[in-house]
């Protein structure tokens, strides 16, 4: 490790004190089990080290990835040392079935936290609250001692620097496995050991705040990127590649050849960091089936909690006497082992039919995935749309009155927008008021809650819409669009279900440019079911005539070096009101002196609530209406010019996009 200085100043009185962190040299000023230093060589050598693989699965722990883990991590299948191989639950109190998160406590699985928020915690107080908050609703509901919960991963790995590491320790945690560390690529770089935070953290800070302070006896455990089965890009986590695998044998691919790195290079622990629910993705969880009965066969691979893990990192053992090691050895099962399920066969393949505009494909029912819209780009009006999420109440509407309600597009018609509210949370006064003033109104769940299943999609779907219908007094037929709540959705089931309620489109699947100067895709229908890389499994493997797909295309940050796909969830916000502006104006500038594919702003009205966001925001649409050829429409007005597309020349006798005074007929039995 290259030698650093880092210097912190501190008052004191009236003198200047400043300290100078050296650099951590083990077992000179770092002696284990209190401290180890950042290294990509463990001291007791690679032949004495074993092997060990960690799984780290977030968020809700309920019957859907239970199914998944008693597979994966079924008590018949053991380490070397003959004791069951288990994982590391990041639970969150939200989508969590306690008594199944007990069962697999005491089948020994680590219980660790995590959150649900929509957003990035930074506020020292707001954190220290959450984190209190998940702990004790597992506690409350789980017996087990607050001892046994020594982690914690931040939401989208964002963390609050030095402040967050003092939290943690004062509540008793261990350990926090949110920072990232990238080795230099697919085959030849080492991934890093886990360390503590004795001394400044000595990599790349790719997700600011890193820690610049000393803490002493508190791990951090770094989310060592994979790269994807190509070995074009790194994946911040398994289930966040560019390139995902879609075949078993390219999951398979990725999974060994990153394994490979560590086991034939020096031996870091290997995680696997993830969402459970991602092993709804079948040649992913039958390619790691396969991984784990194959590394199973290695007399040195264990796969082990993290807090196992770090057992043996604070007291290093050699590998020929793992299997007398204390911390290691088998408990007694507490509750009775669970059937193993089957492995889920593969879909077949799709039919190798192709979509081909005007043959077997025409509007205004049938649109093709496509890059390049079949009329000229200069007769295109660069159309931009905003789709905003969650509830709609007092605290978010004026920044949207202030917003949106006084501009108008170059036909002399008001901008418009889609609101996706969810019933919880949600202000009926304030719907009815914006749909009034000509804003569309959507649906995003009843319980913003995961609805993952044909059963959860027709029950939310429905109440939505009959409750926006009821309360908010928006006749039934005007309300045609549907987002799934964190983008989860229930693939072919889901487009079945919202069809047969009278919803035109879907707004939940992603897609995302690469590099950051490709075209953005423009709508389509799901007649050939969804033609694009599936980033979200499951997607439509069915075809759906006539039922419209609204592909979320994600965006690149500010720094141009990482995707966000939503306008308010990158991982390096925009530090100012200039930079937000900016960050918005390059990424429209992609579509409007690129292909003219509609531009999407997806994000939450809280992000206004950081007055630079807002600004920003702000600058951006005083920008858009510089423009004579830029419309702000809602995606239902956007989806009117896919199905009758006319020339910005026209624009002026478009129907739909005519001004109008907007009427309530009453309400209707949804059927």
């Amino acid at each position: 490790m290259n030698c650093h200085l880092f210097t912190v100043i501190v008052w004191i009185g009236c003198y200047i004190v400043t300290p100078v962190f050296s650099e951590c040299i083990q077992d000179q000023n770092c002696s284990l089990p209190s401290c180890f230093c950042g290294t990509f060589e463990h001291p007791v050598g690679r032949k004495n080290t074993p092997q060990i693989i960690y799984f780290a699965l977030d968020d809700g722990v309920n019957s859907e990835v239970a199914e998944f883990y008693n597979r994966l991590f079924h008590p018949s299948r053991k380490n070397p040392n003959g004791c069951p191989i288990t994982a590391t639950l990041m639970a969150t109190r939200k989508g969590t079935d306690f008594n199944i998160l007990l069962d697999f406590y005491n089948r020994g699985f680590e219980v660790a936290t995590h959150t649900d928020t929509p957003s990035a915690i930074t506020n020292t107080t707001i954190l220290e609250l959450e984190i209190k908050t998940e702990r004790q609703t597992i506690l409350d509901n789980v017996f087990m001692s607050a001892n046994d919960i020594q982690g914690w991963r931040s939401p989208y790995l964002k963390t609050a620097g030095d402040e967050q590491i003092r939290v943690l320790k004062k509540l008793g945690y261990r350990y926090d496995t949110s920072k990232t560390f990238v080795r230099k690529n697919a085959t030849g770089g080492l991934n890093s050991f886990p360390l503590t935070t004795d001394f400044p953290w000595p990599y790349p800070c790719n997700i600011p705040p890193c820690w610049t302070q000393s803490h002493s006896n508190f791990w951090e455990v770094p989310i060592n990127a994979l790269w994807d089965y190509k070995k074009a890009y790194p994946c911040p986590t398994a289930d966040g590649c560019h390139n995902r695998p879609d075949t078993e044998e390219d999951a398979r691919e990725f999974i060994m050849m990153n394994f490979k790195n560590s086991y034939n290079g020096n031996r870091a622990p290997l995680g696997f960091h993830m969402m459970g629910n991602f092993f709804r993705h079948v040649p992913f969880y039958r390619a790691m089936d396969r991984f784990i009965k194959e590394v199973l066969m290695l007399p040195d691979v264990y796969i082990i909690p993290i807090s196992k893990m770090l057992d043996w990192m604070e007291q290093p053992v050699p590998l020929a006497q793992i299997t007398r090691y204390e911390s290691w050895k088998c408990a007694p099962l507490a509750s009775p082992t669970p059937a193993m399920p089957a492995l889920p066969t593969l879909a077949p393949k799709l039919s190798a039919e192709k979509c081909v505009q005007g043959q077997n494909c025409n509007l205004p029912s049938c649109f093709c995935k496509t890059f390049d819209h079949s009329m000229n780009k200069a007769d295109i009006p660069q159309i931009v749309y905003l789709a905003i999420d969650d509830a709609l109440d007092t605290s978010v509407s004026g920044y949207f009155e202030r917003l949106l309600f006084n501009r108008t597009n170059p036909n002399g018609c008001p901008i418009s927008a889609t609101f996706f509210v969810p019933t919880t949370g949600t202000n009926y006064t304030l719907v009815r008021d914006f749909y009034a003033k000509g804003m569309e109104i959507g649906s995003h769940s009843v319980t913003h809650n995961n609805v993952i299943t044909r059963e959860a999609v027709s029950r939310e779907a429905r109440r939505s819409k009959e409750n926006l219908a009821t309360y908010a007094d928006i006749p039934l037929s005007d309300i045609l669009g549907y987002r799934s709540p964190y983008l989860a959705t229930a693939g072919d089931d889901q487009a079945d279900v919202l069809q047969n309620l009278g919803y035109a489109y879907d707004i939940s699947y992603t897609f995302t440019r690469r590099p950051s100067y490709a075209k953005n895709v423009w709508p389509l229908t799901a007649d050939f079911a969804w033609p694009l890389p599936c980033n979200v499994a499951p997607c439509l493997r069915r075809p759906h005539r006539g039922f419209w797909e609204v592909p979320v295309n994600s965006m690149w940050d500010y720094t141009n070096t990482d995707i966000c796909a939503y306008a308010d969830d990158c991982q390096r916000p925009p530090p100012t009101h200039d930079h937000v502006r900016r960050y918005l104006t390059n990424n429209f500038k992609n579509s409007y002196e690129g292909n003219k594919a509609p531009f999407g702003l997806h994000f939450h009205g809280r992000w206004f609530h950081e007055s630079r966001n807002y600004m920003g925001f702000k600058g951006f649409l005083d920008y858009l209406q510089t423009l004579p050829d830029v419309y702000i429409v809602s995606v239902k007005k956007m989806l009117d010019w896919m199905q009758y597309p006319t020339p910005k020349s026209q624009i002026q006798t478009f129907g739909p996009w005519k001004c109008a005074v907007m009427k309530r007929p009453q309400f209707q039995q949804l059927s």
